[in-house]
């Protein structure tokens, strides 16, 4: 008889006719499933050299046949089974063993007492665990799922801290006569294991830089998620080539408690990459980086950039310089510059609803932006999610050279209004003083990302501090992502920006009349716009603001449904609706509606959606292309 272990096997994917050399096994009377493990059963006897079944073995291969076809019914529930066998010798010196089976009538479970005992029984895990216990009274024994069942149990103890967890009960008892099955598992979660000491082998930085990584404390409890996490951050401070992380149990301590011993390997201190993207609302885009870490023992670090943008033939130069802390916070100092030069066009509008825009001039800008602080990471909810905050000190300076352009209505009248020529050339400065807050707990990958990213600012510039311009901003966003089931996902997503600062009119004379132009006094990084991939869709990229030029304030939002339809594809629906304006008594939403297509590859989430802009009659479907998830 068959050993008991041959009970469980894995559902291979093959013909209902197996051959090994001239030997060819033919299975009748069951569906695909049951014949596809029959025969991953029986195209194992050992038939020696042996090509053809001589006569004097035919009994044996019979009897091993039938035998080993009884095991492979086993794990789907059929234990009397009706079996036959016949060996048909081929004229071409081939043989073939037929069998033909008729499985009966699978066992079904009469009981089942499935429990969780100790100091985890409360846990939710442990909780959902049970209610998705897969044999329940009636169904039929399914031994595969039996297995997996109580394997899904020790992967949710490991995972959960609870590493002494074992069945105190496993009885599965089989009744032929009734063609019943009986179960009983009780699991004992044992004490639930907490956070040890952290001991680091030789590196070169000094040895307290490296206490700030992990995102625990010594006694918190146990998480395989945690450990995970070690690794992952020590690899991406950028320090290492190498991060092993050996865990040590120690059963006798109370609690119980694991231990790390984390070796590095400190190598490569410069680094070197680049990407190159399309973008249909952005166009061609390329973008090198350096990064040196650390630069030295006190593990500092530093990282600079240089991108290009095809739309508005944009420039930009990064550079940041983190320096971090001694305390176990995980702070940093943080220095950064940003240079941005672009070459862009002025546009505006005869009225609000009107999209075809006149371009009345085309010009330079150049940016400078700097930023000083004091970053803090603080980790929550077990170190699953993380929020990061950042007190700061901001200074801008952009210049502003246009020259007039050859206008679409001719003829266009470029009057002499202060403060038309101001938005023309001219320049801004802003140093600011503000409080960023950024919370982020996302998890998974591919299709199944769930989590969320929240984002909060608010900054004050004020001409006391040598700034052009007084203002104040205050900025609110929020994306969130839901799995249900396996395949239904739901994406939600909101913003809110708000700016106390001064708004200007003037108009700009044309054949057809004047245009009324309204402006806000803010340097152009601090304006918002909506319309876009990651805006409301059916509306250009940036698109939705007063006359194109930007505003004080943005109220944005969307509500997608995700169908996922195969491994790495999935359909989309989505509502958007949102604008940029000045006038709080008017915002005019606009609102957008729109399907996509989701491909999930190794690059990253690639996403193609289509979108109708319902507040523009006739305005034709906007494709948007965008690569990587909304979330990250």
């Amino acid at each position: 008889m068959a050993d008991f272990r041959k009970l469980v096997y894995l559902i291979l994917l093959v013909s209902p006719v197996a051959a090994i050399g001239d030997v060819t096994y033919v299975v009748n009377g069951l569906n695909d499933t049951l014949k596809a493990n029959v025969l991953s059963h029986v195209d194992t006897i050992q038939l020696g050299a042996q090509a053809r079944i001589r006569p004097r073995n035919h009994d044996r291969v019979i009897e091993e046949a039938i035998a080993d076809a009884r095991a492979a019914l086993r794990p789907f529930g059929y234990y009397a089974p009706e079996i036959s066998a016949r060996i048909i010798p081929q004229d071409d010196d081939a043989t073939t063993l037929e069998l033909t089976i008729d499985a009966g009538q699978p066992v079904r479970v009469a009981s089942a007492d499935v429990r969780v005992l100790g100091p985890g029984s409360g846990h939710r895990r442990f909780r959902s665990w049970l209610n998705a216990w897969p044999l329940t009274d009636g169904s039929v024994l399914n031994q595969v799922s039996w297995e997996s069942a109580k394997q899904a149990a020790i992967d949710i103890a490991n995972d959960r801290g609870y590493l002494s967890a074992e069945f105190a009960e496993r009885v599965l008892e089989i009744d032929l006569e009734t063609n019943t099955a009986h179960l009983r598992l009780l699991l004992d979660t044992g004490p639930r294991f907490v956070m040890g000491d952290v001991k680091f082998g030789e590196h070169e930085l000094k040895p307290d830089i490296l206490e700030n990584i992990p995102r625990f404390e010594k006694g918190d409890p146990y998480t395989a998620q945690l450990v995970s996490r070690l690794r992952t951050d020590l690899w991406k401070t950028g320090y290492f080539d190498d991060v092993a992380v050996v865990e040590t149990e120690r059963p006798e301590l109370d609690p119980p408690a694991v231990d790390f011993d984390v070796q590095v390997e400190t190598e490569t201190r410069n680094h070197y990459n680049g990407a190159i993207g399309w973008g249909d609302e952005t166009g061609f885009r390329l973008q090198a980086n350096y990064s040196r870490h650390p630069m030295s023992s006190y593990g500092d670090q530093l990282d600079v950039g240089v991108g290009y943008q095809e739309l508005d033939d944009q420039v930009t130069i990064r550079g940041r310089y983190r320096k971090p802390l001694r305390s176990r916070a995980r702070q940093w100092w943080d220095a950064e510059v940003t240079l941005q030069f672009e070459n862009i066009d002025l546009e505006v509008r005869r009225d609000e609803e009107d999209e075809n825009a006149i371009k009345v001039a085309r010009g330079d800008l150049d940016e400078q932006h700097y930023r000083f602080g004091r970053l803090r990471l603080r980790n929550l909810k077990g170190g699953e999610a993380q929020l990061f905050t950042t007190p700061f000190v901001q200074y801008l300076d952009n210049n502003r050279e246009f020259d007039e352009l050859v206008p679409i209505v001719d003829p266009l009248t470029i009057n002499d209004d202060p403060d038309f020529q101001e938005w023309l050339r001219g320049s801004d400065r802003a140093l600011s003083i503000g409080y960023d807050l950024e919370l982020v707990d996302i998890q998974g990958r591919r299709f199944e990302t769930v989590g969320r990213r929240d984002r909060a600012w608010a900054f004050h510039s004020n001409e006391a501090f040598g700034s052009t311009v007084d203002f104040t901003q205050l900025y609110l966003s929020t994306r969130r992502s839901y799995l249900r089931g396996d395949n239904l996902k739901f994406h939600l997503r909101a913003e809110l920006g708000y700016t106390d600062a001064e708004v200007v009119n003037f108009a700009i004379d044309t054949a057809e009349g004047p245009i009324e132009v309204e402006q806000t006094r803010l340097p152009n990084y601090y304006r918002f716009k909506a319309g876009g991939s990651m805006s409301v869709r059916g509306y250009g990229f940036e698109q939705l603001s007063n006359n194109d030029v930007g505003s004080n304030n943005i109220i944005t939002g969307s509500a997608e449904v995700e169908y996922r339809f195969l491994d790495s594809w999935s359909g989309a629906a989505f509502v958007d609706v949102g604008n940029a304006f000045n006038d709080w008594d008017d915002p005019d939403l606009k609102r957008g509606i729109g399907v996509g297509i989701r491909w999930y590859s190794i690059a990253g989430e690639i996403r193609v959606d289509v979108a109708q802009a319902l507040d523009f009659e006739g305005k034709p479907w906007q494709w948007h292309i965008t690569i990587g998830t909304p979330l990250l």
